[in-house]
């Protein structure tokens, strides 16, 4: 908890420092005789610390400690009434107890990695229909794996914007630099035929607003991956064989989520936001989540949202404990993230918009603070992970 502290002042001073960057990068306000929306800008900072006994670079078993700092801004640029720019840069380091047993060496350069990614988009809308579009583009490079991904929205509200329907398409076109345990790397792996990852995520909702307390949505969708979908740097260990093997799973893989998200809004500042949803795929993995929000609006400026969620699933047909594969698996994997487990969120978040909205400094800034939300997170799992998660967004507009 105190890591988690720490690690938010620490957003404060970045976030803070970030916005007067923007302010300066923006330049002066133009004329009077021009009027335009303003820029919004977010800067989004987020902790996260995970341990655990159950590490998949290491068979299943050794330590899975973790932490992770991520900064991301967020751009927003109207171009005229109805079409936007956005652009996004994020940028995250972690330390890794877990990734740095790749090596006997310990404290090697497996410790720790950094990565960075961007995305650039258009948003597009039809003032006299409703409807709007949205297209981008991006990528991220990381030690290992490179990635690049196209993605495309569509809105379009139905019965007198009673209700809508919202479709989502992403492609993600990834490359491993492939990592062998240290032990196994002058080893022949014959089933490793290819160094790519190719992922297409197709997402439909429809919206429904049931009456003036209530609405709902309705979503489901369709993903596909092919390639190579295993890690290369995992370890599985089985009975009576002196060296591990290298994690093998199929080279495709579908999922399938259907969800159901409900807004009940009770009245005296307090709405009730219940979430479900149903996955199954093609690794034999099903899994129910269910997650509550209860955000109360305690002042004009203030709201303080409680958060439940709970994730049961079942194990896939290719994991197996530390030893527990058979030799004659075809395929074989003893990373936890596809056991079967049980698992809790808790947490609380915190909104607050000031009634005078606060300027950068300096004379001529025009940089404004809209809001602040703060949001702290514990995770536990039944298979013993324990991590706790923080993250600040500040929402300025310029």
């Amino acid at each position: 908890m105190q890591k988690s502290i720490e690690a938010l002042r620490l957003a404060y001073i970045t976030g803070l420092l970030l916005a007067i960057f923007v302010n300066q990068l923006l330049g002066q306000p133009p004329p009077d005789s021009t009027v335009r929306a303003p820029v919004d800008v977010n800067i989004l900072f987020n902790y996260y610390t995970q341990e655990g006994d159950h590490s998949a670079v290491t068979g299943g078993i050794g330590t899975e400690e973790l932490t992770d700092y991520d900064t991301r801004i967020i751009v927003l640029i109207p171009v005229d009434s109805a079409s936007r720019l956005s652009a996004e840069a994020g940028f995250n380091t972690y330390s890794s107890a877990s990734t740095d047993r790749i090596d006997s060496r310990m404290s090697s350069a497996s410790s720790s990695d950094i990565r960075a990614a961007i995305q650039l988009g258009w948003e597009q809308d039809n003032p006299k229909t409703g409807q709007s579009n949205s297209w981008g583009m991006g990528g991220s490079v990381e030690s290992d794996y490179l990635s690049m991904n196209f993605h495309s929205s569509y809105y379009q509200p139905l019965k007198k914007d009673q209700s809508a329907l919202f479709v989502d398409a992403q492609a993600f076109f990834g490359r491993w630099v492939l990592y062998f345990p240290e032990e196994l790397r002058d080893t022949v792996q014959p089933f490793i035929t290819t160094d790519r990852r190719f992922s297409y995520h197709l997402n439909l909702q429809y919206q429904q607003v049931l009456n003036r307390r209530m609405n709902l949505a309705l979503s489901t969708g369709f993903s596909y991956q092919h390639g190579l979908l295993s890690t290369p740097f995992h370890r599985v260990y089985f009975p009576e064989e002196e060296l591990p093997r290298i994690e093998r799973l199929p080279a495709q893989r579908w999922q399938w989520p259907l969800s159901l998200r409900l807004h009940y809004f009770a009245g005296s500042g307090v709405i009730t936001r219940f979430f479900y949803r149903y996955y199954l795929d093609g690794f034999g993995i099903q899994a129910h989540s269910l997650e509550l929000e209860l955000p109360m609006k305690l002042s004009s400026n203030f709201t303080l949202t409680p958060i439940y969620r709970y994730h049961r699933q079942s194990a896939s047909d290719y994991f197996q404990p530390y030893l527990g594969h058979q030799p004659d698996a075809t395929f074989y994997s003893s990373d936890y993230d596809l056991s079967g487990f049980n698992s809790h969120k808790m947490g609380i978040g915190m909104q607050f918009s000031p009634a005078r909205r606060w300027r950068l400094p300096g004379r001529k800034s025009r940089g404004e603070l809209k809001s602040i939300s703060l949001r702290i997170a514990h995770y536990r799992r039944s298979d013993g992970l324990r991590a706790w998660m923080g993250s600040m967004m500040w929402g300025w507009a310029f």
